[in-house]
């Protein structure tokens, strides 16, 4: 099996999902508590740094999520099988509900350690390698 760049094909990529639904909505929800956080406590430096301390790396793969599956939907409509892969890949959950707690336990440890334990690097590449392996199973069953 080949594989080859995303681009037109016969899978249809359609944002009306309760996958992309429950991905924005999600984003959404952190945006929400950002503009609170801001709003109700705006010199408050410390609870701004606990905020993205605890939501920096869900933030990061939020926004890589919905960025990805809105740039291939818009582009193909209807994709070929990579492009169905990596639109599956993001829109199961099955790939972030993995990626996020291992990025953040690694961002976290090595944050807390002062970089004494570096791990975000680790975690981040253990991510890197889930992502690939739910996609060429995508790639493989699509």
């Amino acid at each position: 099996m080949s594989v080859e760049y995303p681009g037109p094909g016969d899978h249809v990529l359609s944002l009306a999902t309760p996958g992309f639904y429950l991905l924005a909505t999600t984003l959404s929800l952190f945006v929400v508590m950002l503009l609170v956080l801001r709003f109700y406590h705006p010199k408050r430096r410390r609870g701004l740094e606990g905020y993205l301390d605890a939501a920096g790396v869900s933030l990061a793969f939020l926004v890589f999520a919905l960025v990805l599956v809105v740039t291939l939907a818009s582009r193909y409509p209807t994709g070929n099988r990579s492009a169905y892969a990596l639109y599956e890949t993001i829109l199961t959950g099955y790939w972030l509900a993995f990626a996020i707690p291992v990025v953040t336990v690694g961002s976290s440890v090595q944050a807390r350690s002062h970089g004494g334990i570096r791990w975000l690097i680790p975690s981040v590449l253990v991510a890197i390698a889930m992502f690939f392996g739910i996609f060429a199973y995508y790639l493989a069953t699509g």
